[in-house]
């Protein structure tokens, strides 16, 4: 029988198939963007939102009463004080910061169990002191625990994979969230709405702003995450 040579991908094949995983996975929840497969990702990006206008609210001299989340993902943080534009701008902002942490966790083991800790923290707290309703305290329990166990029991590859595919499609909810917000004939309240009413400028112009900065940040982070694949 003749010698059969094992395949060795080089370094730029590695690149390709690993940004063509990250890429199907993103295409892969538009198609099911209304299934329950996403469901899960998209609760997490209204959660993380929701924190971080009470994150916001704190760190601008302000107060965090309470938080809601409801099971028809949405929404609600109510905070008493502090900076309104900073407050009013930290969702989106908030959850885009927090898709790009996760991405990049992906790539960096180190900095992706001192994030996990963290991340597990910040839910746990929220959800004993401000998240009201079972079903926000429970679904952020259940979110601290995925992050603590997944970088103990998953294979490390999975966990990676795990953590760029959540981070990617977290920061695309983010520009499809600001899309639904504003640029549909259909009108509800916003924050590209409460910051036009601080600021004066049409709610167009910062949603188109904000849905700028989201797809720039997943652009920027492709071609980020495609120079980091080594041998």
């Amino acid at each position: 029988m003749p010698n059969q040579k094992k395949m060795k991908l080089n370094k730029k094949q590695k690149k390709q198939i690993e940004l063509g995983i990250i890429l199907f996975a993103l295409f892969l929840s538009f198609l099911l963007w209304n299934s329950f497969l996403i469901y899960p990702i998209k609760l997490f990006v209204v959660l993380t939102h929701e924190m971080s206008h009470g994150i916001f609210a704190i760190l601008s001299g302000g107060k965090l009463h309470s938080l809601l989340l409801t099971s028809s993902l949405s929404g609600e943080s109510r905070t008493i004080g502090g900076n309104k534009f900073i407050i009013a701008s930290a969702g989106y902002l908030g959850s885009l910061i927090f898709g790009v942490l996760l991405f990049i966790s992906g790539y960096k083991e180190k900095l992706r169990k001192v994030f996990s800790t963290i991340l597990a923290i910040l839910l746990i707290l929220f959800a004993a002191n401000y998240l009201e309703g079972g079903f926000g305290r429970i679904s952020a329990v259940l979110f601290a625990l995925i992050f603590i166990l997944f970088p103990i029991y998953l294979p490390q590859i999975a966990n990676a994979y795990f953590y760029k595919i959540l981070g990617i499609i977290s920061m695309a909810y983010v520009a499809i969230d600001i899309k639904e917000d504003i640029l549909t004939n259909i009108y509800r309240p916003s924050d590209a709405q409460f910051i036009a009413e601080i600021t004066s400028i049409s709610p167009i112009v910062w949603g188109v702003l904000w849905m700028f900065i989201s797809l720039a940040a997943i652009f920027l982070l492709l071609r980020w995450g495609y120079s980091q694949l080594q041998k």
